[in-house]
């Protein structure tokens, strides 16, 4: 046992943080991200997107990683709150602080009855029309102007 163990260390102890990894993103992705009460992850992902958006146009690869490695800090931090709640008996799990169902915000226009677009709006998408249509009304103008 001791030989095995002189032997693969290094990949066991590799394969442990690999799996811790992989346990703490499973967790992330199932806990929401949106809660009106502003529980668990929520701040956190709040926070995230708004230093995204404020980036600008150039963002550059190591400022978004950044961005994304303080916001999964800050899961780490809600993570070890809610253990050290657990451990003095303040919550009945260590996930009862992220892992919840949450209360989303109602939409004060979901009973409402909106009026339709007017077909005149649905139509002035220029991304629908034909480019072969332009390329002849262009052809058209140049020889009406000789």
């Amino acid at each position: 046992m001791i030989k095995a163990f002189r032997e693969h260390w290094f990949g066991l102890i590799l394969s442990v943080m690999v799996l811790m990894c992989a346990c703490f993103v499973l967790v992330v992705a199932i806990a929401p991200h949106g809660d009106a009460k502003m529980r668990g992850f929520t701040p956190c992902t709040y926070t995230m997107a708004a230093e995204l958006g404020q980036t600008g146009e150039a963002v550059k690869v190591i400022e978004v990683m950044k961005i994304v490695g303080r916001g999964f800090f800050c899961y780490g931090k809600v993570m070890k709150e809610g253990m050290s709640l657990f451990l003095n008996g303040k919550q009945k799990t260590p996930w009862a602080n992220y892992l919840f169902e949450p209360e989303v915000v109602k939409d004060e226009f979901a009973g409402e009855v909106t009026e339709p677009f007017s077909e005149d709006l649905l139509k002035a998408n220029l991304l629908d029309e034909d480019e072969e249509e332009l390329l002849v009304n262009d052809e058209h103008k140049e020889n009406d102007n000789d």
